[in-house]
């Protein structure tokens, strides 16, 4: 038994920490609890501010680190296009995920606790972005075990990840709390978008050799369907009921958060 775990260890070290992250993503509701902002007041403001969080995880944590990974001298253009595959098939993705939600389809017993259409979009939007981000960490703890440079790999990858995961639980749980959604609903939610990371984290660590090669193609997936859902859908939701000029600021503020968060974890 003790041989065992100490060979495959790593896996439940990656579970452990794909579930934490998870619980971090639920803490983005946190925010809402204070300063007395009524986001039901301020429904295009919570779509424009949710609208620049997805968005600047999208370019700053799924497509820049994808555009960079796996290029060899004289091969930089092979990442770029894994990742544009990826980018595009998410879109079309979502495109056809929209089309699906009809009206009664929505109020299925399964989807209907998820709230409207946008609640159910951004419900999947951010599900499959949790993917790559489960494997990313099953791959950064298998990692640590087959090389020994390595080492804290794994533990690097899922602290950044669970701390930039609750912005993400913000924007999640800003279009729920807007449309009447309770903060137990919101954080449930917002735990359910992150769940897929320690499922995917399992067989990315037991198997790096296959996912490895698909790190691009699935960074570039869940940019493309939450960049898809913000620009489709979160922003023409915001200025049905807010200017144009605070839906930008809104926007602006969410995406700089997030990319605060991104910038303060590079020293870790």
């Amino acid at each position: 038994m003790y041989e065992i775990w100490s060979e495959y260890g790593f896996v439940t070290q990656s579970v452990i920490a794909g579930l934490l992250a998870s619980v971090a993503c639920g803490l983005g509701v946190i925010p809402l609890f204070f300063g007395g902002f009524d986001v039901k007041d301020k429904i295009g403001l919570g779509y424009g501010a949710a609208g620049g969080l997805m968005f600047a995880a999208s370019v700053y944590n799924l497509l820049l680190p994808a555009f960079t990974m796996g290029g060899e001298e004289g091969l930089r253009l092979v990442p770029v296009l894994k990742t544009l595959s990826g980018l595009l098939s998410g879109c079309t993705f979502l495109w056809l995920a929209d089309k699906f939600l009809t009206p009664e389809r929505l109020d299925h017993r399964f989807l209907k606790p998820l709230g409207g259409r946008v609640e159910v979009l951004v419900f999947i939007a951010m599900l499959f972005h949790s993917i790559p981000e489960g494997v990313a960490v099953g791959v950064g703890f298998a990692s640590e075990v087959h090389h020994q440079s390595m080492h804290g790999l794994g533990l690097y990858i899922a602290i950044a990840i669970a701390i930039h995961n609750i912005p993400e639980g913000l924007a999640v749980a800003l279009p729920l709390r807007a449309n009447g959604a309770s903060f137990s609903k919101c954080f449930f939610i917002a735990f359910l978008t992150s769940l897929p990371q320690p499922i995917a984290a399992v067989p990315a660590s037991l198997l790096v050799w296959l996912f490895e090669p698909l790190m691009l193609p699935f960074f570039g997936f869940a940019a493309g369907a939450m960049m898809y859902l913000v620009i489709d859908e979160l922003i023409p939701e915001a200025l049905e009921t807010r200017s144009r000029g605070e839906v930008a600021w809104s926007f602006m503020g969410g995406f700089s958060l997030m990319i605060l968060v991104q910038v303060l974890l590079e020293p870790f």
